[in-house]
């Protein structure tokens, strides 16, 4: 009895803690001539590691509202060509906020003339990106992270409205989302967002991204190298190398990318909850954290043949090989009664889990009349 009671207590108190924080946050944006900005993003993060918990986009008068489920949490408002800001969710109107143009990004470009083209074609938003401003964001995660209605960080991509995206590269479907990290934003032709993808993919399915890259000039034999470095103040340093190779003659395209880094990362929540019984119950998670790093080393060998415009084919095969994994994961949690210590509980858990993974990918896309064929098979 004296479990179920305490798992009755902690299912109140989830309830009744949702309930009391939920609050609405409003604002406007308005650009530097103060004219309404629409299609901004505007996301709803956890503190203190910046969790993705909602979005959306502002409307044609540069207004926005978000529903908050917790006081610790913060508002990340974005816009193509702009800086971005944050502000807390209190108070609850932020009123009006004005974006400054980020000249860094743009250089001595006209902001009109560089934005990106949107339009709204069959079941996709599509985001042209060739010849504007996107070309320069950087990773094709810091792309899509400034795509309308698009989140992504940390290897995790949210559409607005519907969740988790499932992610297509030229037909092939991503089956892990660092490959994205690994493309740059100079590739990318244009962008695709399905928020209602139907019949057409798996009913799990609640969003889809396309990603369209272009199609190499040239052919014959050519490299690049890229390498890339990052600080999180919770977590350390991360950073990564990537050798990308190409060989391309008329149809016929082969590609390979060696990739090798070393990552941190992890999730820091603190809690607190309240249930009003014969007593007031108060639950408090005061240092509920994690930490992860790895070493990652990847190889990619990809060929693919156009026979034309209507019909490509290909095979890909990754290699991919985690080692120096290390997992640390802490609770302390303590409930009071009145305001009185009742219980405290303390759980800690640490492991290493390095693998070494094979996985191979046949794709086909084709058109035949008004039929298109999206095929996609895998091996592991």
């Amino acid at each position: 009895m004296h479990k179920i009671g305490k798992a009755l207590l902690l299912l109140c108190s989830l309830t009744f803690a949702g309930e009391i924080a939920a609050q609405t946050v409003s604002g406007k944006l308005i650009d530097e001539n103060k004219q309404p900005l629409p299609y901004a993003n505007v996301v709803l993060l956890t503190l203190p590691d910046s969790t993705f918990v909602t979005g959306t986009v502002t409307a044609e008068d540069g207004t926005f509202s978000l529903n908050t489920t917790t006081p610790n949490q913060l508002v990340r408002i974005s816009s193509i060509g702009y800086n971005t800001v944050y502000r807390p969710v209190q108070p609850a109107n932020l009123g009006i906020i004005q974006l400054t143009s980020d000249t860094q990004q743009l250089g001595e470009v006209v902001v009109k003339a560089d934005l990106p083209k949107m339009q709204l074609k069959g079941d996709a938003m599509i985001t042209t990106v060739t010849g504007s401003v996107l070309e320069k964001a950087g990773t094709g995660e810091d792309l899509l992270n400034k795509i309308p209605g698009v989140s992504a960080e940390d290897e995790e991509v949210n559409v607005f409205g519907s969740g988790t995206a499932e992610i297509y590269i030229n037909g092939r479907k991503v089956r892990d989302n660092s490959e994205i990290d690994q493309l740059s934003s100079e590739q990318i032709k244009r962008v695709e967002v399905v928020k209602n993808p139907g019949a057409r993919y798996d009913a799990s399915v609640k969003a889809v991204i396309r990603i369209i890259t272009k199609k190499a000039a040239g052919e014959g034999f050519g490299f690049n190298n890229r390498f890339v470095t990052r600080h999180r103040r919770t977590y350390g340093w991360t950073t990564f190398d990537q050798f990308n190779f190409n060989y391309r003659k008329g149809g016929f395209d082969l590609s390979g990318t060696l990739f090798g880094g070393r990552f941190r990362n992890g999730n820091n929540q603190q809690i607190g909850m309240k249930t009003y019984l014969d007593k007031l119950w108060e639950q408090k998670m005061d240092a509920s954290y994690g930490k992860n790093s790895n070493s990652n080393v990847q190889g990619v060998l990809s060929l693919n043949y156009q026979f034309n415009e209507r019909h490509s084919m290909g095979v890909r095969y990754d290699l991919d090989r985690n080692f120096n994994t290390y997992t640390d994961w802490r609770t302390n949690t303590n409930i009071y009664a009145d305001e009185n210590l009742f219980e405290t509980n303390k759980s800690t858990m640490v492991g290493e889990y390095p693998y070494t993974r094979h996985s191979l990918n046949y794709y086909y896309n084709g058109q035949i009349g008004d039929w298109n064929i999206d095929f996609n098979a895998d091996g592991m």
